[in-house]
């Protein structure tokens, strides 16, 4: 229970005047002995206790009307939502899912975030003086909300085709509570609980619940779930567009969802290439299905984009898959430092025998200051640090799209001089008999992000015997099990520099088996690779979107009809700026139905109240007034105390004439 005005709560002191008015009496009257007396005493000494029990729940009654009056004027409210610590309330932070599984819609008419708007609004109107203010998942930017009634028409609180970052989300937050100084704030987070988006096993969360402790009101997590699921959904997304001798060959999954698995059936796909459109079927069974279409291609075509989509069901962000093709351009990849193991490694690590579309050179021979880097996808840089003049060169390479991986040098000191702000410590070496292992690394997006099927790299199979710590502000990629960074990133421009810190060499790490180097650097080739083609594949929100300071993303497809809305940031679709052609699609996590358990919320956030929130629901409400309810019970006690009050009805006497 919490109250709109909590401060009249000090009036419930009024509910000791009927007790000091009893006391104040009794002090009142004298006993004096009187012998006449004695007799009617000894009478009534049997009925004194029946006496003093009434009397006792008379002031009992007028303690408890007194004190529901008041509790009435104080507006409690009732709701599972609320507890005890609601009451006057400065601000409200609503942090919000706006994911694309936020669009499903188990009761056929309304999306799951089309419950929020409603409850926050009626929920306001009974909590009184209160600032809103929403911190949602695409923009991850605060904005303050001038009335509960223009959430559900702000842009910023409209589903998109992204995914969305939970504990990234309330790290944000953190800040502008600090800064704010609002008072007393409560967090409500509104969120369809999909495990993609609470990411559990994400080492943000510790930080989180210590910076969520260490603030001087610390605030009150309050999660809105909204759990329900349409009851059978299909899903389609394309793993790879290639051409393969004038054909464009579509590989594709559509996953099932609530249907008999071992019913096959047989869907109708509607298939555009370059805005022409074409149906075909396709037989599903089971929970997925893979499927390969081959689409003839005009001889003068060689690139363009399409999308492929499945009959709209109550989870439509699903059921379309955008993609684009282009002849894949070759990966020139260029690898500097001293000849040696870590440098063949590298090599073969970079572009392996039978993998066409990759080529590795080694220019021991050239002056580094007068390496070209214009048509280089990737630059693996191991050994000292680069001079000035190429340290030039890398920074322009990298703010153009070029990605750069630099290695530690094989000495035991460390650098002084940092690249892009980031340096390397001390060589470190493990115990004996015991290694440093990788424990954690970003499986959502990135480099080392999991494949399409949701399965992990090996990165958890490297074992290093040395390594040099890093210094300097970076994002961490992969931790070691002490919690020091393994890999680190550094975003400038449009490209992007990663620091290893061990190196490839047995001495050093088991780095040369390949667990985690050869997934790393075959994503870095192709990323930097995709500078050079006319057609990429994204992630709706991706940061690798291709950016420009004059020119705005042009939508290509005709998914949405002949004049298509939305942004690369928040919606998917088939999106050109300048030469290039790309497609964004929704995160494939956002197809994987898991649910985070309300067991597992408690220990990420251990204080947080979790309420389960139905849409459909004729004035929604997450808490009730109940002032009426304690008038009814103030006029109830009054009532009852006026009755025990009556005095008794005494026998009639008996006239003389009746003696008689």
């Amino acid at each position: 229970m919490s109250f709109t005005y909590p401060w009249l709560l000090w009036a419930l002191f009024a509910a000791s005047i009927p007790i000091i008015i009893h006391l104040v009496n009794r002090w009142r009257h004298r006993s004096v002995r009187w012998a006449a007396m004695e007799f009617l005493l000894r009478a009534a000494r049997e009925t004194r206790g029946t006496k003093k029990l009434l009397h006792y729940l008379i002031l009992a009654l007028r303690v408890l009307a007194v004190a529901a009056l008041v509790t009435a004027f104080a507006r409690p409210l009732l709701g599972s939502f609320f507890g005890w610590g609601s009451s006057g309330l400065n601000e409200v932070l609503l942090v919000l899912d706006r994911s694309a599984s936020m669009d499903a819609r188990p009761d056929k008419t309304n999306s799951l975030r089309d419950t929020i708007p409603p409850l926050v609004k009626s929920t306001f109107d009974q909590l009184g003086s209160c600032r809103l203010s929403l911190l949602d998942s695409t923009t991850e930017t605060i904005t303050q909300i001038p009335a509960p009634e223009a959430l559900a028409d702000l842009t910023v609180s409209k589903v998109t085709d992204s995914g969305a970052d939970i504990p990234s989300l309330l790290q944000k937050a953190i800040p502008y509570l600090e800064e704010s100084a609002s008072g007393k704030t409560e967090i409500w987070i509104a969120s369809d609980m999909q495990s993609s988006s609470w990411r559990p096993n994400s080492p943000v969360w510790s930080s989180v619940r210590q910076r969520l402790a260490a603030l001087s009101i610390p605030p009150a997590v309050r999660i809105m779930a909204l759990r329900d699921r349409p009851e059978t959904n299909r899903g389609i997304r394309i793993t790879q567009a290639q051409i393969n001798n004038g054909r464009l060959v579509l590989d594709m999954e559509v996953l099932r969802q609530g249907f008999d698995p071992n019913q096959p059936e047989e869907v109708p796909v509607n298939i555009s290439v370059n805005n022409a459109v074409a149906s075909s079927t396709l037989q599903l069974a089971g929970e997925t299905t893979t499927v390969r279409k081959e689409i003839p291609l005009p001889q003068d075509k060689e690139s363009g984009f399409g999308y492929v989509s499945l009959p709209h069901d109550d989870f439509s962000k699903d059921d379309i898959s955008f993609f684009t093709f282009a002849p894949k351009p070759l990966a020139n990849i260029l690898i500097n430092g001293p000849a040696g193991e870590a440098g063949k490694i590298l090599s073969l690590m970079a572009a392996p025998p039978g993998l066409p579309g990759r080529k590795a050179t080694m220019p021991n021979t050239v002056r580094s200051g007068q390496l070209n880097l214009s048509s280089q996808a990737l630059v693996i840089w191991h050994g000292p640090a680069p001079r000035a003049d190429m340290e030039e060169k890398l920074k322009t390479f990298i703010e153009e799209g070029g990605l750069v991986l630099f290695l530690p040098d094989d000495t035991a000191h460390g650098t002084r001089h940092q690249f892009l702000g980031v340096s390397w410590g001390a060589m470190e070496t493990a115990p004996a008999d015991e290694y440093f292992r990788v424990e954690s690394w970003d499986r959502q997006r990135g480099f080392l992000r999991d494949g399409t099927d949701q399965t992990p790299i090996p990165a958890n199979r490297l074992r290093a015997i040395r390594r040099k710590p890093l210094a300097g502000k970076y994002r961490v990629l992969a931790s070691w099990d002490d919690g020091t960074c393994a890999l680190g990133q550094v975003r400038a421009g449009a490209g992007s520099a990663l620091f290893l810190t061990t190196l490839p060499k047995y001495s050093w790490s088991n780095l040369a088996d390949g667990h985690l180097l050869l997934p790393l650097l075959q994503r870095m080739a192709d990323r930097g690779a995709e500078r050079f083609s006319s057609a990429i594949s994204l992630r709706v929100n991706d940061p690798a979107l291709p950016q420009s300071a004059t020119d705005v993303p042009m939508r290509m497809d005709d998914a949405q009809g002949s004049h298509p809305s939305g942004s690369p940031v928040d919606t998917a679709g088939v999106y050109r700026l300048g030469a290039q052609t790309y497609a964004v699609n929704r995160p494939w996590s956002e197809d994987n139905p898991d649910q985070i358990t309300d067991e597992k919320i408690h220990t990420l956030l251990p204080d947080a109240a979790i309420s389960a929130m139905q849409g459909g629901v004729e004035n929604p409400s997450l808490v009730q007034e109940a002032w009426k309810l304690f008038l009814l019970i103030a006029l109830g006690c009054l009532l009852l105390e006026a009755l025990l009050c009556l005095p008794k009805r005494t026998a009639k006497r008996p006239t003389p004439a009746n003696r008689l």
